[in-house]
């Protein structure tokens, strides 16, 4: 009887035993920031460094930004997902792990510009000043761009403003080679702000893409001015392959037309521009 009594209390000790481990079990040391997003921003996080990088367009405002953040599971983030912040200045974030321990992010933001201001030639022309970008983008990118930076795509309203223009790109040592368009005759064009996107041949001054503008030609090659407003059409506007829609100031010639004249050509061609402001 004396053994059995035993046995029960070894067995007993073994129970309380195996309950104690199962009741404590090791709390997670993962703190880590998996995602950091802002509206309109482009954001990367370098985990070795623990820093993130938040690029937003120009015009954007850094003094009020309401970052969306996810962490590990159980850890928390001090500020947190959600709080507006300034980020005039790099904002630290510390996360906290479910056992207490803690890493800290540097999260910083910037505006960045559609160009390099190095690649920007600014000039005046009766009171007005233009900007010749020798970066390429498409008509509808450049268009946005040219917002961005308070303008829209030139447009050209009399020989006075074509010759002055014109003029100024001959100045500019731009590499033609770098800004041509193959549907274009593999000429070299400057992205103007016309288009007839809304309807075939009604051509309209729209440097900002809303879609509203000035009309200042209607037809094909043997079409007419609107108004008696002032065009340099090459022997175009063509719409070849059903697919030309935005308008370039070429700066070489082609099988239709000279350097100096306008050619309509597709809008997916990457190309140098002009801004113009008011």
């Amino acid at each position: 009887m004396k053994n059995v009594y035993i046995i029960l209390i070894a067995v007993g000790s073994s129970i309380l035993f195996s309950c104690s481990d199962e009741e404590s079990p090791s709390l997670s040391d993962a703190k880590k920031i998996t995602s950091f997003s802002i509206d309109g921003a482009t954001v990367s996080i370098d985990e070795s460094g623990k820093t993130i990088s938040a690029e937003l367009p120009l015009g954007s405002e850094v003094t009020a930004l309401t970052p969306t953040i996810v962490i590990s599971d159980k850890a928390t983030v001090s500020p947190a997902s959600g709080e507006v912040q300034n980020f005039t200045n790099p904002v630290t974030y510390t996360v906290t792990a479910e056992d207490g321990t803690t890493t800290s992010y540097v999260a910083s933001a910037t505006v960045v510009e559609c160009v390099d201001e190095g690649n920007v030639i600014s000039f005046t022309f009766d009171g007005k000043n233009y900007e010749i970008v020798k970066e390429t983008k498409t008509w509808r990118d450049a268009a946005s761009c040219a917002v961005e930076r308070g303008g829209y795509l030139a447009e050209i309203n009399s020989l006075e403003e074509q010759n002055a223009i014109y003029s100024q790109i001959e100045s500019s040592s731009i590499n033609a080679a770098s800004t041509t368009a193959p549907d274009g005759g593999n000429a070299s064009y400057l992205w103007l702000g016309g288009n007839d996107f809304d309807t075939e041949g009604s051509w309209i001054w729209d440097g900002d893409n809303s879609g509203e503008g000035t009309p200042f030609w209607i037809g094909d090659s043997s079409g007419s001015p609107v108004d008696g407003s002032y065009t340099n059409w090459g022997n175009e506007p063509d719409n070849f392959q059903n697919s030309q829609h935005t308008l370039g100031l070429a700066i070489t010639d082609w099988p239709l037309g000279s350097a100096g004249q306008w050619n309509d050509i597709d809008h997916n061609n990457n190309l140098f521009f002009i801004i113009e402001f008011d």
